[in-house]
């Protein structure tokens, strides 16, 4: 059964005022906010790693040729 409109949105505006409740404990809580910050640090880091793998997949060229046997 699909959702209505509507209701995606009802349920769009709960999800959204418990972030936004989320949000306002880890701001008031400084070793929370200070570990979150780090975390996202760490994540930001990781995922330039992994993007810098892929960019350089992508530029990678194959060296086999048509009759070389896998």
């Amino acid at each position: 059964m699909a959702i209505s409109k509507k209701q995606e949105q009802q349920w769009q505006a709960e999800e959204d005022a418990r972030t936004l409740g989320r949000y306002q404990e880890i701001l008031q809580d400084k070793a929370r906010m200070n570990r979150a910050t780090r975390e996202a640090e760490k994540q930001a880091r990781d995922l330039s790693k992994r993007a810098n793998i892929m960019q350089s997949a992508a530029k990678a060229k194959t060296t086999r040729t048509s009759g070389r046997k896998k």
